[in-house]
């Protein structure tokens, strides 16, 4: 059997965009109609949007258009194929608990997707009161410069770091060598690629390997830091254990990730729902606790100095409002929105199985970030920071 996601309390987007999907199909028989869907369904006019998008200020940031050219660029994907390997991957991994091939198999498509859409930010941020998204994410990466006190001549590794855009900020800042680790072969290369675009040859290099089984020689960076990447570790334990390793004594470890908070109940049909609609969507293991990382910390022998809400400061917006202010959450949550990509499936504007991946990977796990948000069921703004004695 396939993984499948628990029901919902009430009625789920999908089950709402195949009915609004079936009554859009059937007055698609007139040339109007059918024209109208033909409109909904975007692609068509997915080179203008695209285009389009292009002449707005910021256009490596997360707009509404960004959503729509995904649709343009993706219409030759086997999604079909696609969505059978990912559950078959999250299907293994929650019989073995190995979920890398899966994760690698989600970003092997996923990775290029989302930096069409969001830029090259994959992670949440505190949206400062009258700041632009771009420029929370550029506070961002001098918060992480200053709570890894991280400075020229330091050796910094940034593991689980995509294409590493977080690693060639902080060396840009901080003057300081850094060493990015993936997995994946496309993240491998494009890191290398705009290492070189960069012009940071010099400070900085994409290694691939396992944070769980790092490349490395004990104690060999001052400063180690990851972001939204232990969420995909099932073994955080053996994860942080490794990070100790080869961090020298003195230096300091630097924490993001999105965890569940105390107010989880796993007994909670709708708790529940959110939770897991995260992991599976990105075939990634359950969330972990805070208290989960606090415990693998103290276990490895890590010395805890700082844990703080980003997003608790005065001034600062909920990190998951990156989607509400844009409106992408909105227009995701609307049957409206699954109703016009089924009906382009169904005239065969769009690939086979899209509507699928729609739902399962892009309607999801987006609503349940901000709804699970808006509960204080998930958070995403802690910074954990650690030393090594």
């Amino acid at each position: 059997p396939q993984p499948r996601r628990p029901s919902a309390p009430r009625e789920r987007p999908a089950r709402a965009a195949r009915g609004a999907a079936r009554k859009m199909t059937q007055t698609a028989s007139s040339f109007g109609a059918k024209a109208w869907a033909l409109v909904l369904s975007v692609p068509v006019l997915g080179a203008l949007i695209a285009k389009l998008a292009g002449l707005l200020p910021d256009t490596d940031d997360q707009n509404l258009l960004s959503a729509f050219s995904v649709l343009a660029a993706y219409r030759k994907v086997d999604f079909t194929g696609f969505m059978k390997s990912h559950r078959e991957a999250l299907k293994r991994g929650q019989e073995t608990g190995d979920f890398v091939p899966g994760v690698c198999n989600y970003y092997r498509l996923m990775a290029d997707l989302i930096t069409m859409a969001s830029g090259p930010f994959w992670h949440f941020v505190p949206m400062t009161k009258g700041k632009s998204r771009k420029e929370c994410h550029d506070q961002f990466h001098h918060t992480v410069v200053e709570v890894l006190k991280a400075e020229k001549g330091d050796d910094v590794l940034e593991f689980g770091c995509g294409f590493g855009e977080i690693g060639r900020q902080v060396a840009q800042i901080s003057r300081a060598s850094v060493t990015g680790l993936t997995m994946a072969d496309e993240e491998i290369a494009g890191g290398n690629e705009r290492i070189k675009k960069a012009g940071l040859e010099g400070r900085c290099k994409m290694v691939q390997g396992n944070y769980h089984d790092m490349p490395f020689e004990n104690d060999s960076f001052s400063k180690v830091f990851g972001v939204y990447t232990l969420k995909y570790s099932a073994d955080l334990d053996k994860a942080i254990a490794e990070i100790a390793r080869v961090l020298k004594p003195g230096g300091r470890f630097a924490s993001y990730e999105i965890l569940v908070s105390d107010k989880y109940d796993p007994d909670n049909r709708q708790h529940k729902y959110w939770v897991d609609n995260i992991s599976h969507s990105t075939c990634m293991p359950p969330l972990w606790s805070a208290q989960a990382m606090r415990d693998a910390a103290a276990k490895a022998g890590l010395v805890a100095k700082e844990e703080v809400d980003l997003c608790a400061a005065p001034g600062e917006g909920a990190w998951y409002e990156c989607f509400t202010r844009t409106g992408v959450h909105a227009m995701l949550s609307t049957p409206f929105a699954g109703g016009a990509i089924q009906v382009a499936e169904n005239l065969g504007i769009l690939p086979r199985s899209f509507s699928d991946f729609w739902d399962y990977c892009i309607v999801h796990p987006t609503t349940d970030f901000v709804l699970s948000g808006r509960a204080g069921i998930i958070t995403g703004s802690v910074m954990m920071v650690w030393e090594k004695p």
